[in-house]
């Protein structure tokens, strides 16, 4: 089962980052199945192979540095791209913690038994919410409860850290992440392609713990994060024109609130 573990950093070491940290715990780079991608994203470069290779202490790296500041959308299309050999790909941010023993083993385990399923998810943790697996229409909204295992709903999203795809699937739909979106709605566009053709997906018997709260953010930072998922939508929703109405009035209404 080879699996290929995609890291997106962003002004951060290698030796820093949450994810890096949870994955050599696992061991993830000892399987010669597995196969790690370091993409640093910072514009100045602060991590190399070298150091990629010295910090997990294995010869199964690869790093890429972008300084331009690349879009998301595209490092996915493109470590997809030119790792055509792998059967699973999951896609990571720089601080996701792993909450799981024998992480490997248990992404074998998974896979193995759930030969037809092509979209697998970690429970996303903030605080003591669950983001992700979620709902999303227009807006999102929480799953009140969800069990591990096999679910099906034809109105669900994840966030992409932490998302598994079988690359086999990827392959005969043709289904791509949108490159018209650089940061915002990348994930939901993706789930949306997905969900069109097989809207089941699996949870994982394990949590991911990220800090997701605006508390740390000026109110300038709160705008500018609001403005991009308004700009997110947009291009989310342009051939779609009631859609798009309802976010120029979600739009309107942060204008009048001052939010944006």
């Amino acid at each position: 089962m080879k699996k290929l573990f995609l890291i997106v950093l962003y002004k951060q070491k290698i030796s820093e980052s949450q994810t890096c940290i949870s994955l050599k715990e696992n061991n993830i780079q000892n399987s010669s199945e597995n196969k790690i991608v370091i993409w640093d994203n910072s514009p100045q470069k602060i991590n190399s192979l070298e150091n990629a290779k010295e910090f997990f202490n294995s010869e199964n790296i690869n790093f890429i540095h972008t300084p331009q500041n690349v879009s998301l959308s595209k490092i996915y299309n493109k470590a997809i791209q030119e790792n055509p050999a792998f059967d699973f790909i999951q896609l990571f941010d720089q601080d996701s913690k792993i909450v799981k023993e024998n992480y490997n083993s248990y992404l074998n385990e998974v896979f193995e038994d759930n030969p037809k399923i092509n979209v697998f998810l970690p429970k996303i943790f903030s605080g003591k919410k669950m983001y992700s697996p979620g709902k999303f229409f227009i807006k999102g909204w929480h799953f009140k409860n969800i069990n591990f295992g096999i679910n099906k709903s034809r109105f669900y999203t994840a966030i992409t850290s932490g998302l598994c795809v079988r690359l086999d699937f990827l392959k005969k739909t043709k289904i791509k992440f949108n490159e018209e979106l650089h940061l915002y709605c990348i994930d939901t566009d993706f789930i949306y392609q997905v969900r069109k053709i097989d809207c089941r997906f699996f949870v994982f018997d394990l949590n991911f713990i990220h800090d997701l709260s605006e508390d740390n953010l000026t109110n300038e930072e709160k705008k500018e994060r609001r403005k991009l998922e308004i700009e997110g939508l947009k291009t989310l929703y342009k051939k779609h024109r009631f859609c798009t109405f309802l976010v120029l009035c979600q739009q309107l209404l942060l204008r009048i609130t001052k939010k944006l």
